[in-house]
């Protein structure tokens, strides 16, 4: 009876036909399905067939691992020496060079069928896909301009992947087994339709690198703030309202982007950020910032041109490794003496606001470079300006 299904599973016409001879084969007859399971993987073309396939390999690996049985490693290993992609020949040899083929665990060899058979898949159904191996695991995968709109099913099995790209398709969520990339370090979704993101994203302990520019999120997880080890968080071009109270537990986190959304307030936790180089806050709608900003004794630009400020807390000068603050754009009336205390300080933006004199502490500025004036209400003293000037400022008025 087996051949009977074989015979439909490999050679029949209709794809529908092939797929229920593929589910047959699996649930019925497991034990044999190996073979012609694997042979159809390279040799199916229909995406329907290609899923079945896929999932029944994954299916028969596992259910060898579970076995526990001597056998289950000798049909493991006879599967893997079958493998003919240069990549994981020269791994598995590489792997062998410092252990013997009796001390690899059913769960290693495993690993390594499930990342060979998910590449295969994947390659099939991507045409140009671009993606790393290293010692038989699959650690890098890129998916720009594949048109994905949902997450392939199979990329949960890639356990050892560190970095994930997926930007530039029309994702609109990501799948709450994200959580199964237990060692992800780096996930691009930046240019999708993502309008929220998942609880679990928080299990990605050792994600570095979240990078969302250009999608709707309107809010974040609570859960986003458990990713102690991250330190590039890129959210520009969305429509955040509010962001997490407890953003501050992000104790590690070098690089926030929150450029051009919708924030009319920053979390007094911010304060905690105490890694944090760059800070951009522009185009948003915030009308005053918090004091505890001063707490950020690391930052070297704060940006936060576009935005409703009337005045900026005397508490800025606290920051003295800031070298680039950008004002620009505001409803500022004046900006505070405490300014001079910024003594590494290079560029100065405060164009396009409400003003009507300069504080004086400027002068304390000994590494300004860069100074930007224009359309404010600017009573200019020329010997002022023209001391600044032989100082070798550059004023842009």
């Amino acid at each position: 009876m087996i051949s009977f299904f074989e015979n439909l599973f490999i050679s029949d016409t209709d794809e529908k036909i092939r797929n229920e001879a593929a589910l047959i084969l699996c649930y019925q007859y497991k034990e044999k399905a190996l073979n012609p399971m694997r042979w159809a993987l390279h040799h199916e073309e229909s995406p329907l067939c290609l899923q079945t396939i896929f999932n029944s390999l994954i299916s028969i690996v596992k259910n060898l691992e579970k076995t526990n049985k001597p056998i289950a490693k000798l049909i493991m290993v006879h599967e893997i020496k079958q493998i003919d992609d240069k990549d994981f020949k020269i791994g598995f040899e590489t792997i062998k060079s410092t252990k013997g083929v009796r001390d690899f665990t059913l769960r290693e060899l495993a690993d390594i069928l499930i990342n060979y058979f998910a590449i295969v898949y994947l390659k099939k159904i991507y045409w140009r896909l671009k993606y790393t191996i290293d010692r038989c695991k699959i650690i890098e995968l890129d998916f720009i301009f594949k048109g994905l709109t949902k997450l392939p099913n199979a990329i949960k099995h890639l356990t050892h992947l560190k970095n994930l790209t997926l930007r530039y398709n029309q994702l609109t969520e990501i799948p709450v087994w994200i959580e199964s990339l237990c060692v992800l370090e780096s996930l691009n979704l930046n240019v999708n339709n993502l309008n929220k993101l998942p609880k679990t994203i928080g299990s990605l302990s050792h994600l570095k690198e979240l990078l969302l520019w250009k999608n709707e999120l309107q809010d974040l997880p609570n859960s986003i703030c458990l990713l102690q080890s991250l330190k590039y968080l890129n959210l520009r071009l969305n429509q955040l309202k509010l962001l997490p109270y407890d953003l501050g537990n992000l104790i590690n986190l070098i690089d926030l982007n929150l450029h051009d959304n919708k924030l009319t307030g920053i979390p007094e936790s911010i304060s905690s950020l105490k890694s944090l180089r760059a800070l951009n806050l522009s185009w948003n709608l915030l009308t005053t910032l918090p004091s505890s900003i001063a707490n950020l004794f690391s930052l070297k630009s704060l940006n936060l041109e576009r935005n409703e400020l009337t005045q900026i807390p005397a508490s800025i000068g606290s920051l003295t490794s800031l070298e680039i603050l950008n004002l620009g754009d505001n409803k500022l009336k004046n900006v505070p003496e405490t300014i001079g205390s910024l003594k590494k300080l290079r560029i100065l933006n405060i164009s396009r606001n409400r003003l009507t004199y300069l504080p004086k502490s400027i002068f304390s500025l000994e590494n300004l470079e860069e100074l930007y004036l224009s359309e404010n209400n600017l009573d200019i003293n020329t010997n002022f300006m023209k001391t600044l000037i032989d100082k070798g400022l550059k004023i842009y008025f």
